[in-house]
């Protein structure tokens, strides 16, 4: 695939993921014509949904950089590559879905495990990606395997411990998803790592 058309399917996937990023934000609104002395207690009730949203945000956002840095390190993006990241696109869309049934109902585990695993399935997607473009060679020289794996792997086992997780407790799964952050971290020491070669 050209540098044209690779530059197409990378526009595509940034619009996908904006998208998905900002209809997020489409259930935090305060009902209209409350009075005044009804405003506060509607703002504090609001403060569950923000902070479903803020997760979810973050969620998008490391899975938008993390979709961003390894197309950053191919040379070229071939058919099979393209043709998994249209079925990765279309699980980013369907996130907010998930997210927001999540913000209605966090106490439901089974509501929660529905959000983790499509967060997961877009990971393992991102995987398939990595393993086709390794097998191809789309990788600029020097990529290596954990380089190019470390991320995805990270935030599928972060989703997929998350899933018994939420069958003690829903909040604890939801919190567990900020182990991206450390996650991050630890991807980066790995990558800075020579050792890490493949």
């Amino acid at each position: 695939m050209g540098e044209e058309a690779g530059g197409r399917v990378l526009a595509l996937s940034d619009g996908v993921f904006a998208i998905a990023a900002t209809l997020l934000a489409l259930d935090l609104r305060v009902p209209e014509g409350l009075p005044s002395g009804e405003l506060h207690a509607a703002l504090h009730r609001m403060v569950p949904p923000l902070q479903g949203y803020a997760i979810a945000f973050l969620v998008i956002g490391v899975l938008w950089l993390g979709h961003h840095q390894l197309f950053a390190l191919m040379h070229r993006i071939g058919p099979r590559v393209a043709a998994l990241n249209v079925l990765l696109l279309g699980l980013v869309a369907l996130l907010p879905f998930p997210s927001s049934v999540v913000n209605d109902y966090d106490d439901e585990p089974v509501v929660v495990i529905s959000y983790a695993l499509n967060v997961c399935l877009i990971a393992l997607v991102q995987v398939a990606i990595v393993a086709v473009a390794l097998h191809e060679g789309d990788f600029v020289p020097g990529v290596t395997r954990a380089r190019a794996y470390v991320p995805s792997a990270i935030t599928a086992g972060v989703f997929l411990v998350s899933v018994p997780l939420a069958l003690v407790s829903t909040q604890w799964a939801m919190l567990s998803w900020l182990l991206l952050i450390p996650g991050h971290f630890v991807e980066a020491r790995v990558n800075r790592d020579p050792r890490s070669g493949g």
